[in-house]
């Protein structure tokens, strides 16, 4: 059962997508293809206008302007036929098209889709480089295309202007006897207007009489020879401009199943840049295919204004297998259907859908049955249009199948129309089929409620404004609104009044029940939107409190990176004033008094040493990432209670850094007076580390190594490149507590070492 889906508005949006190609040829591919269930097919066209859309949203596009169909040319040079130079010069321009075509996609991935058809673009670029030495681009015979034609074109000018100096002293010498003082050319030949009474005076040949009949076109005896002479040339020109032409013909015919194959090759091409360009136009989605997923987010029908139009999203995942929309006429059930069925068949003939997002299983067919007027034209009413549509859909669906069907059984008695629709429902659950169906009729909408595998939703319809909202409602009933919709058009209330009694009277308890679950359901869809409404304020709220966060906590890290700044400068200019002093000292009297000067400089900040220790009770403790100091007043496994500024904060121990102050590492004085310095090694390994990581080392070493009265102390750097020896010796030439440097000896490692001594030693 073929299907050409122009029920569901196919054709119209192949039209639009057909406007978007420039090739007659393609608006044609595109308007007559079929829509495919072949998987490999229906991949090849997603990944071809997938990469066509990439390109065109780099903000390139590939023209196809001025391509045209020059098949039939080559097919008539093949048969024979020799083409003038304007064809030959179409076919050349054709040429040009394909090369720069081809040049268009070397920039690009070589796994681009797309690279096939231009790959697959047949150049001889030396029988087309001979085309163009012979015919220019408006199809003339360039003057110089051969050596013999230049010769008989410069001999046919020659011999042209002597005809012209000629005349000209033809007519000076005759002019009484001529109707006019001017020459014309006949058949390649010169001749003169000469009045009748004259017209036997010049012995030469006539070629007709003027308009007026008083004068006659006469060629003079004595032009005879040079225009024999001209037109004998004008023929040589003429068979040496044919022998060219066939020649040209011969090649062209000699190429032509490439370039045939070219120019399907390029039509292809305009055919994928025409989707992919329908796609940027509408800001569509190439939809991506599932092993059964079935949901189209956001989706809008393609032929209304996507502006105004409500998009919804549209699911067909397990445990269902079907959807049954009901609803108001005019809500939207039959666009909500074509929506669904377009956006498939337009994914698989590699559409864009005018979606946010698709994920679509593969069928193996989609079966449409929608009341398009068909009836009319085939003498069939509408109930047997639609039995008979839905006999053959039954029929021929798999299970792997999509049916669609709008109104499921219309025209006939409404009783017997609900039991053939129950019965059509169950068989489409046999099948095993997946099925959009859209409602009026209460028993459908009964059986899809109690069965677990359809999903019952709806359209919506605003009580206060009798006007459908075109909302698409999951998991929900919809009532007809037949009555309410009646009011806006009858001004006759007791006539609605009267209508709302009849429907009383045929109402049962089901009915009754129907309606007011679908009054719940609407209820629940009001306040659904009600409480959507609340959330995406709240989330704007949080999107407005979540930046001014963000802003607080840049300014904070600006401020604490200003703040380290300014720290690590006065620690700078604290180091360097302290080995300036320590360079000029000469006493331990003054050691100390150094000490304290430069201690009372020190920034407070600078006083804070962190350390790895276990916290106990009592130690003075920084939150990380926080730059005040507390003291811990007590530890509960794993939290610990901190008494910063008189208050009390709660933090874990793991968040807590052990400190302590300069004035806590001062040297304690021993009974020798001698100070109490940390235990310094007599070497520094290097090697391996970047040079600033290692010179930084060094510095803090060398420091610690003259504080501890060392007075020789060795560096090993390595060989290496050099650049960290090199490195360690400029620093140490800038110390002023280094009194000299050398090289290790053999035993000590020679050139990979560096030995240094202090000024520490015997004054």
């Amino acid at each position: 059962m073929e299907e050409n889906y122009s029920s569901i508005d196919l054709t119209t949006v192949k039209e639009e997508v057909a406007n978007f190609a420039c090739i007659s040829e393609s608006r044609d591919f595109i308007m007559s293809e079929e829509v495919p269930f072949n998987p490999l097919v229906i991949r090849k066209n997603l990944k071809e206008t997938a990469d066509a859309l990439a390109i065109l949203q780099k903000d390139m596009n590939l023209s196809f302007d001025g391509v045209k169909n020059v098949t039939y040319l080559f097919e008539k040079a093949d048969k024979g036929y020799i083409l003038d130079g304007h064809e030959i010069a179409r076919i050349n321009v054709f040429h040009n098209h394909c090369e720069r075509i081809r040049k268009f996609f070397f920039g690009f991935d070589l796994d681009l889709s797309l690279r096939d058809y231009s790959d697959s673009l047949y150049l001889n670029k030396q029988i087309f480089a001979k085309i163009s030495s012979y015919i220019d681009t408006d199809g003339d015979i360039k003057w110089n295309a051969t050596k013999k034609l230049e010769e008989l074109n410069l001999e046919i000018s020659r011999l042209e202007e002597s005809l012209r100096s000629k005349a000209a002293n033809f007519i000076s010498h005759f002019e009484s006897s001529l109707q006019e003082n001017n020459y014309y050319i006949r058949n390649d030949r010169i001749t003169f207007l000469v009045r009748n009474s004259d017209k036997n005076k010049f012995n030469g040949f006539s070629f007709g009489t003027s308009a007026s009949g008083q004068a006659t076109y006469i060629e003079p005896a004595q032009f005879i020879e040079l225009d024999n002479r001209k037109v004998n040339l004008i023929e040589d020109r003429e068979e040496e401009i044919r022998r060219i032409l066939q020649e040209m013909t011969y090649l062209v015919a000699s190429v032509k199943d490439e370039y045939i194959n070219n120019f399907e090759s390029v039509m292809k091409l305009n055919v994928i840049f025409a989707k992919a360009l329908y796609g940027y136009h509408h800001i569509g989605t190439i939809a991506s295919l599932s092993t059964g997923e079935f949901v189209i987010k956001d989706a809008i029908h393609p032929l209304l204004d996507s502006k105004t139009a409500i998009s919804n999203t549209y699911r067909l995942n397990d445990p269902y297998r079907g959807i049954v929309i009901s609803g108001s006429n005019t809500g939207g059930k039959t666009v909500g259907l074509k929506t669904i069925g377009l956006s498939v068949v337009m994914a698989y003939l590699g559409i864009p859908i005018i979606a946010s997002d698709a994920r679509i299983p593969l069928f193996d067919n989609i079966y449409v049955d929608i009341d398009d007027n068909q009836s009319i034209m085939s003498s069939l009413s509408t109930f047997s249009a639609h039995i008979s549509n839905i006999a053959k859909i039954l029929k021929s669906a798999t299970s792997k199948s999509l049916i669609l069907i709008d109104e499921l059984i219309s025209g006939t008695d409404p009783k017997e129309a609900q039991a053939i629709s129950l019965a059509i429902v169950e068989r489409i659950k046999q099948l095993g089929s997946r099925f959009v169906i859209t409602t009026h009729f209460d028993d459908i909408k009964n059986y899809s409620y109690q069965d677990p595998n359809i999903m019952l939703s709806s359209v919506g319809f605003d009580m206060n404004t009798l006007k459908p909202t075109y909302h698409y409602y999951e998991n929900s009933i919809g009532a007809s609104n037949a009555l309410e919709i009646a009011k806006r058009y009858f001004d006759d209330d007791a006539l609605v009044a009267r209508a709302k009694d009849f429907l009383a009277l045929n109402r049962n308890k089901e009915d009754e029940l129907m309606e007011e679950l679908s009054n719940q359901i609407a209820n629940t869809k009001t306040l659904e939107e009600k409480l959507n409404l609340q959330l995406v304020k709240v989330q704007e709220q949080n999107k407005t409190l979540e930046a001014k966060i963000n802003d607080f906590e840049k300014e904070k890290l600006e401020l604490k990176k200003a703040y380290s700044k300014k720290l690590s400068d006065e620690i700078e200019a604290f180091k360097a004033e302290a080995k300036k002093k320590l360079a000029e000292i000469s006493s331990k009297e003054e050691v100390k008094e150094v000490a304290k000067a430069l201690e009372e400089k020190l920034p407070e900040a600078a006083k804070i040493i962190i350390e790895e220790h276990e916290i106990a009770v009592g130690d003075h403790v920084r939150i990380k990432d926080n730059d005040n100091i507390g003291t811990v007043e007590s530890i509960d496994g794993k939290k610990a209670t901190v008494i910063i500024m008189g208050m009390k904060v709660k933090a874990k121990v793991a968040d807590l850094e052990y400190v302590r102050t300069i004035a806590k590492t001062k040297a304690v004085a021993r009974k020798d007076n001698h100070r109490k310095y940390k235990r310094v090694e007599r070497e520094i390994n290097l090697v391996g580390e970047r040079v600033e990581d290692g010179i930084a080392r060094l510095e803090v070493y060398l420091d610690n190594a003259f504080a501890s009265q060392m007075t020789t102390v060795k560096i090993i750097h390595g060989i290496g490149s050099g650049a960290l020896r090199k490195a360690c010796r400029q620093k140490l030439a800038k110390l002023s507590y280094v009194k000299s440097y050398r090289d290790g000896d053999y035993y000590d490692g020679g050139s990979a070492v560096t030995i240094v001594e202090f000024n520490n030693g015997p004054k």
